[in-house]
C-alpha cells in the first residue's frame, strides 16, 4: 500500500495526468480506490472516487480510449458491489462506454469461438468474468491459461480471474490455480506491463524501421528472433501474436502485417495478405485489428496497405486507400487508437504512403507531411506534451521518406535539421504513449527509432 500511495499523481488521483489521457487517470484512480478500501482505508478511497467526475471532459475526448476501458470499470463496480462498498456515480460518457463494452462482451460470449484462444480476446479481457456466472470458469481457465501461469499474459486479467474463482468457491483444477497464484505473487509493481512481453512486435519493427536506412547491413536483432517470427507467421489462425509461443491472446492484423513485411525484407517466407480476409469489416474495405473490434484502426490499415502494395495486391489495396482517405479527410483530428500521440499515425502515414504508386497514397502522404511540419515544436522535436524521442523519430522518419519522393513540401530540409538537432542533443525518453489497458512504453523500440531517425535525417540533410 505504501507503493500505491507513493505513486499517486496528485493527492487523490493516480495514472496519467487528466489532460493527457483521462481514461487512464479515471481507471487508475478507481482501481486505487478499490485497493484502498480493501486495505481498510475508506477515507482516501472516498476522496479518490470523488475526484472521478471532474476527470471526464464535457465535450469529445481529446485522447483515444484505453483498451477495454468500459469493461474494466464495470469489473471494479462488480468487485465493489460484492464487498458491499459504495459505487462512484459514473458520468454519462463513462456509462455509455460501459454499455457499449457490455454489449460487445455479451456478443462474444454467444460466439462459438469464445473459448478459442487463437481467435478470442476473452482471456485478455478476463476481468469481465468477475460476477459473470454465464462463463464456465473451469473451461475458461483451461483455455486461456498461458505456460507462465497467467491468464493471457495479463497481470490484471489474472488477478481478477483469481478473485472470481475464490468468489465462486467452486472447485477448479488445483494445479492450474497454484500456477496462477504463483504468477500473480511473482509480479513486481515497478515492472508490470499490460502484457508481459511483446517479442515479435519488437523484432518486426526493428527490421521494418532499420530497412528505412537503405543499407545492406542486417537489422540489429538476433537470427533466432527472426526464426521465431517466421514460425509464428505460420500459425493456423493466420494471425501472428506479439506475445510469442504459448500465448493465449489471439494474434492481430496489425502485428501480422508488420511481421509479414519484416519477414519479406529479411528474405523469410511470409503468408499472403489474403489470409487476413476474415479480418475485413462488414463494410468490405477496412481491416479490423481484432474480431469484434468496434472501430477499425488507422495504423492497422496503413500497415495493411504497405503489405498489400508489397505483394502487388491492388484489388484489396484500393478499398483500404479509399477508407484511409475518407477517414483522414472527414475526421482530420483522428489519432490511432493504439497510440496516444497523433505523430505516430502521421509519421507512419507519410512513411508508408510515399512508396505506394497511387494518387490516393500520394495525397495521404503529402497531407500527413504537411501536418507533421506544422506540429513541430520549437525545440525541433515532436510531442503531445513536451518533445520525446519516440514521437520525434516517427515524424522524422516519415518526413524523410516523403522528402525522398518529393512529397514533403517546402522547407522539409530545415524541419529535418531541427529534428536532427533535437535527437542528437536529447537522450531517448521512455515515455508511456502506447494504449493498452493503461499507457505503456515498448522500451526496446525507442532506441531503435532514435538511432534510425538520427541516421536518416543526417543522410537526407547531407543530400540537400
Amino acid at each position: 500500500m505504501d507503493w500505491l500511495l507513493k505513486h499517486a499523481t496528485t493527492a487523490h488521483t493516480w495514472g496519467s495526468g487528466v489532460p493527457r489521457c483521462w481514461f487512464d487517470a479515471y481507471l487508475s484512480t478507481y482501481a486505487a480506490a478499490v485497493a484502498l478500501r480493501n486495505a481498510g482505508m475508506p477515507q482516501p478511497a472516498d476522496r479518490a472516487c470523488a475526484s472521478l467526475p471532474d476527470m471526464v471532459p464535457a465535450g469529445p475526448s481529446p485522447a483515444p480510449e484505453t483498451l477495454t476501458f468500459g469493461g474494466l470499470v464495470e469489473a471494479l463496480d462488480r468487485i465493489s458491489t460484492a464487498q458491499g462498498w459504495p459505487l462512484p456515480a459514473h458520468p454519462s460518457p463513462v456509462r455509455a462506454i460501459m454499455d457499449r463494452e457490455r454489449a460487445k462482451w455479451e456478443s462474444m460470449r454467444l460466439w462459438p469461438d469464445f473459448y478459442n484462444p487463437s481467435l478470442s480476446i476473452a482471456g485478455y479481457c478476463a476481468e469481465r468474468v468477475y460476477g459473470d456466472t454465464a462463463v464456465d470458469a473451469a473451461r475458461f481457465l483451461e483455455s486461456f491459461q498461458a505456460p507462465n501461469g497467467s491468464i493471457a499474459n495479463s497481470p490484471g486479467a489474472s488477478a481478477v480471474f483469481l478473485l472470481e474463482s475464490e468468489r465462486r468457491g467452486q472447485p477448479l483444477d488445483a494445479g492450474r490455480l497454484a500456477q496462477l497464484r504463483q504468477y500473480i505473487h511473482s509480479r513486481v509493481p515497478t515492472n508490470i506491463g499490460y502484457l508481459d512481453q511483446v517479442p515479435h512486435f519488437v523484432t518486426a519493427w526493428t527490421v521494418m524501421f532499420h530497412h528505412e536506412l537503405g543499407t545492406s547491413e542486417p537489422a540489429p536483432c538476433e537470427p533466432r528472433a527472426l526464426d521465431e517470427l517466421s514460425r509464428a507467421l505460420s500459425h493456423p489462425s493466420g494471425l501472428l501474436c506479439t506475445v510469442g509461443a504459448g500465448a493465449t491472446i489471439p494474434g492481430d492484423t496489425d502485428s501480422t502485417a508488420c511481421a509479414a513485411i519484416a519477414a519479406t525484407i529479411a528474405g523469410r517466407p511470409a503468408p499472403k495478405a489474403a489470409t487476413l480476409d476474415m479480418m475485413i469489416g462488414s463494410g468490405g474495405d477496412a481491416y479490423r485489428t481484432f474480431l469484434f473490434e468496434h472501430d477499425p484502426s488507422l495504423t492497422t490499415n496503413i500497415h495493411m496497405a504497405a503489405l498489400l502494395d508489397l505483394e502487388g495486391d491492388h484489388e484489396r489495396l484500393l478499398p483500404v486507400l479509399r477508407w484511409l482517405h475518407h477517414q483522414t479527410t472527414q475526421r482530420p483530428s483522428q489519432v490511432c487508437k493504439w497510440h496516444l500521440s497523433p505523430t505516430y499515425m502521421l509519421g507512419e502515414m507519410a512513411r508508408v504512403m510515399t512508396r505506394i504508386d497511387h494518387p490516393l497514397a500520394r495525397s495521404l502522404c503529402a497531407d500527413a507531411s504537411q501536418r507533421l511540419s506544422r506540429q513541430q515544436n520549437r525545440d525541433g522535436g515532436w510531442g503531445i506534451d513536451s518533445s520525446t524521442a519516440e514521437e520525434t523519430a516517427y515524424a522524422a522518419i516519415g518526413l524523410a521518406a516523403a522528402a525522398e519522393h518529393g512529397l514533403a513540401g517546402r522547407g522539409w530540409d530545415q524541419t529535418l535539421r531541427l529534428a536532427h538537432g533535437f535527437l542528437t542533443t536529447h537522450e531517448p525518453q521512455l515515455t508511456p504513449l502506447w494504449l493498452g489497458k493503461t499507457l505503456y512504453c515498448v522500451q526496446p523500440l525507442v532506441d531503435v527509432l532514435h538511432t534510425v531517425a538520427i541516421r536518416r535525417t543526417e543522410a537526407m540533410c547531407a543530400q540537400n
